[in-house]
């Protein structure tokens, strides 16, 4: 087939596409052919009616955009092979001209997004020295034994860090509002998980006590109550005090930690998981480094559409998330401060960002051969059975998604490559 192409804008070409003559020929006839079967003439079974009533019989528009439909496919495979186009998803299209002898079709393509690699071996990134210090491994006991304390009533007025136990019901100029009353609600004084003022008005109110709380919504809220002064008329059920264990080795014991028994192995344990993390963390930034080296250091040319449609997807995802935790979407755009259109703007940013590194490092994997095939796949679950004494198709069971194993394995595989060829 005889096609011209121009190159567009925005990672587009457009293929103009003459359709030879004896194909679209053979597609009106095929599909006059099917149109006619479906026709029945008194008679005559049906599709067996001399061609002149069938055709009497039968829609030409029809016949033509049946036919239209028979060569666009083989007409758009004939010219991407030809022109060794790689498109990334379907093109758009048009038909430029249609008589009953030629027929010149229109392909609008985007293309695959094109990565040109940098260098991504032999590159230097920092890496911290991790280290622990005795005030990090208190810092951490303290937590556990928070942790684990126990919350008793006690009739004395409520302290910063003191739970109150409340029922309450907020009003806006005299009005109750949707989402402003609870019973028997815990609260932590100096937790910040309330409106801000709200916890600092119940340090010194006593059990049994009324008050009359009065708060000034921020600016940044819903559109209905923001930077409205609102009262929560609040009766104290009880106030509870924090009463932290002793640390001793009974209360080592009472935190049930394998292998830890006395106040010495606990201090061991902690540094040595605050050491691990901060390990982990060390190389986690490290690894990052160097991904980010790699990347600034190649170039990723791709349509705008697909920064868009992935933005979109992801905004979609937030939408319905805000939605789960009972929200409207509108309602998050003013509690967080953002229009919907600054909110896409910087989704589109995240979204380039996540699929240049995306395609950067999957042209590496393909270069240096670090996918995971069938073969690998399935000595790798076998590997996995064998070390849990379990059966192969128990083991795939357990997996359910493979695809998700197989990816795991091929991230580990470019990290392993990544951090061998680069220091």
């Amino acid at each position: 087939m005889k096609h011209t192409i121009k190159k567009l804008e925005d990672c587009k070409v457009e293929l103009t596409v003459d359709v030879e003559a004896d194909l679209w020929k053979e597609a009106q006839k095929k599909a006059f052919r099917r149109l006619a079967s479906k026709v029945t003439i008194p008679g005559f079974r049906p599709g067996k009616a001399p061609e002149a009533m069938l055709r009497a019989r039968v829609d030409g528009n029809r016949v033509i955009n049946d036919a239209i439909s028979d060569v666009l496919n083989p007409a758009y495979a004939d010219a991407i092979r030809a022109e060794k186009i790689n498109p990334f998803d379907r093109p758009s299209v048009e038909v430029l001209k249609v008589t009953e002898d030629e027929i010149t079709l229109k392909f609008t393509v985007t293309t695959f997004p094109e990565v040109e690699l940098g260098q991504y071996k032999d590159l230097h990134a920092e890496r911290e020295v991790a280290s622990v210090t005795d005030e990090e491994v208190d810092a951490a006991i303290k937590r556990r034994l928070e942790n684990s304390a126990n919350l008793v009533s006690v009739d004395r007025p409520a302290q910063k860090g003191d739970t109150v136990v409340i029922d309450f019901e907020g009003f806006v100029d005299g009005v109750a509002f949707d989402g402003g009353k609870a019973d028997k609600y815990s609260l932590e004084l100096g937790s910040n998980s309330f409106v801000p003022g709200f916890e600092d008005a119940l340090i010194g109110v006593k059990p049994g006590e009324d008050k009359d709380v009065n708060i000034t919504f921020p600016t940044q809220y819903v559109a209905e109550l923001a930077g409205k002064p609102a009262t929560f008329k609040t009766h104290v059920n009880e106030v509870k005090e924090k009463q932290i264990p002793e640390l001793n080795d009974e209360a080592v014991l009472d935190m049930a930690i394998k292998d830890v028994k006395t106040v010495d192995e606990l201090k061991a344990h902690e540094k040595k998981s605050l050491l691990q993390s901060k390990v982990n963390e060390v190389e986690r930034k490290y690894y990052a480094d160097i991904i980010d080296q790699i990347v600034k250091g190649s170039k990723v040319t791709m349509a705008s559409s697909i920064i868009e449609n992935e933005a979109a997807q992801k905004q979609d995802q937030l939408k319905a998330q805000v939605e789960q935790n009972g929200l409207t979407f509108q309602q998050y755009l003013e509690i967080t401060g953002q229009t919907e259109e600054e909110l896409f703007a910087k989704t589109k940013e995240e979204a380039k960002a996540n699929l240049t590194q995306y395609l950067v490092l999957e042209q590496i994997s393909a270069k240096e051969g670090l996918f995971v095939d069938d073969a690998e796949l399935d000595h790798e679950i076998a590997k996995l059975a064998d070390s849990n004494k379990m059966k192969v198709e128990d083991v795939r069971r357990a997996l359910g998604n493979v695809e998700n194993y197989r990816n795991n394995l091929h991230q580990n595989k470019l990290h392993e490559f990544l951090i061998k060829n680069n220091h």
